[in-house]
């Protein structure tokens, strides 16, 4: 896969809020795991990811949290 290499796209950056992805392999190579290799990503949240973005960075733990207290909320 082809990475956006183009000025002012930072994969490290989640693609909804803009606010660092906080995923701890992308920030330390030698890391082993990450909070962001086994949640499930509800497609409400995926379908959130502008199109220039998808499959080009992670979405950020605050966003996947928030959604799911919204979705709690709405049931």
């Amino acid at each position: 896969m082809e990475f956006d290499k183009s000025p002012g796209f930072d994969p490290a950056v989640c693609p909804i809020c803009g606010k660092p992805d906080q995923c701890a392999m992308a920030a330390d190579p030698s890391a082993k795991s990450c909070w962001c290799e086994n949640p499930e990503f509800p497609q409400e949240l995926l379908d959130r990811v502008p199109e220039h973005a998808l499959h080009q960075t992670r979405i950020c733990r605050n966003c996947l949290d928030r959604l799911m207290i919204e979705s709690k909320g709405a049931d």
